[in-house]
């Protein structure tokens, strides 16, 4: 049996996943794969046009249909890669016996190759879930890594940067601000009831004194403060419910290691996946889509195969020096259905991004 074999690879990803994440399952669980490497999607807009007013004599008039935008986009080579070599199937596996084991170092290859394939997946699922945090925070992606420097705009414009009299102080109108933004979204058509807030935003949020004052009106249904936790690092305060405003909020505890911004010893630092004082508000019912370009790989005898899937795993090896290379391939790419469909709050505590 061959184990490097992509089909054999193929059901041993399908074993370990799903490693589940937040913003990917919860808003871009809809995956749509691409017979291309570039992926395309259509935009549509939304009026609230009224119905004319007609002379009877006239019968009808003409109402013109929304029109639609088509974006296209491609979507970055996501392909981490693992290298078995002579010295790695040379020692013992973890809970291995030091003498004696019957293991061959084939069999021990065998071994570290499916572990290397949860790995991969496992980083692979990272990063998807990376790209849906950016994009629900900066409505953007920038692509940066191994000899590319991008960035993918969709044309988002629902930012709104917070500054001077606006910050969450202690006696900030936050109920009062946050009714405001509430109504911009219903203007588009969206209700929203969720907040997300990073960590200095929540515990700003539980501060204010407004807002605890009206959230001790229980009788008066304006709220509650109910701290429970959730699934894939999801923490529920409680909820907010003013004019215009009837909001759940949650914090999301989730990070993960920046390669482009290291210490001085190389080793990458560890952020927060959401900014400390960023605020997502947004519909609970709110679907995107996943979007996936065509991989192409090449086998030991040179011929190409293309592959219209998520993830694509591929081996090849080499023999000067001896290595076994397996690596997971994808194009991801999150697309958000709606550009009007949320808004984000950045710098709420002291102006920082």
């Amino acid at each position: 049996m061959d184990y490097y074999a992509p089909k054999t690879m193929r059901g041993v990803i399908r074993r370990t996943l799903p490693l589940r994440t937040f913003f990917k399952t919860r808003f871009f669980g809809n995956s749509v794969t691409f017979p291309t490497e570039t992926v395309s999607f259509k935009f549509q807009g939304a009026r609230r046009r009224l119905a004319p007013y007609v002379n009877p004599r006239i019968g009808s008039e003409a109402m013109e249909r929304d029109g639609y935008e088509v974006k296209t986009f491609s979507p970055p080579l996501v392909a981490p890669e693992r290298a078995i070599t002579n010295d790695t199937v040379a020692q013992k596996l973890l809970g291995e016996p030091e003498w004696n084991s019957g293991i061959t170092p084939d069999e021990r290859a065998v071994k570290i190759a499916a572990r290397d394939i949860m790995e991969l997946q496992d980083a692979v699922w990272r990063r998807e879930e990376y790209m849906c945090a950016r994009v629900k925070q900066d409505g953007a992606l920038n692509i940066r890594g191994s000899g590319v420097n991008s960035k993918v705009e969709y044309g988002f414009d629902n930012i709104i940067r917070v500054s001077g009299g606006d910050r969450w102080t202690s006696s900030f109108d936050i109920p009062g601000q946050l009714g405001g933004l509430s109504l911009e979204l219903l203007k588009y058509g969206v209700n929203p009831d969720m907040l997300i807030l990073g960590q200095s935003a929540a515990q700003a949020l539980m501060s204010n004194e407004k807002l605890l004052k009206s959230l001790d009106l229980r009788r008066a249904e304006l709220g509650e403060i109910k701290p429970a936790s959730l699934e894939s690092g999801i923490r529920y305060i409680g909820r907010i419910i003013t004019l215009n405003v009837n909001l759940d909020i949650y914090t999301y505890s989730e990070w993960f290691e920046d390669e482009n911004d290291q210490d001085r010893d190389g080793t990458p630092k560890l952020k927060p996946l959401i900014d400390p004082e960023t605020v997502i508000m947004q519909s609970s019912a709110e679907r995107n889509s996943m979007l996936y370009g065509l991989i192409t790989l090449i086998d030991d005898e040179g011929s190409y195969t293309s592959h219209m899937e998520e993830y694509v795993p591929d081996a090849w090896f080499t023999k000067k020096p001896p290595q076994r290379f397996i690596s997971i391939k994808s194009r991801p790419l999150p697309m958000p259905h709606d550009l009007k469909s949320w808004l984000v709050l950045k710098g709420v505590v002291s102006g920082g991004v």
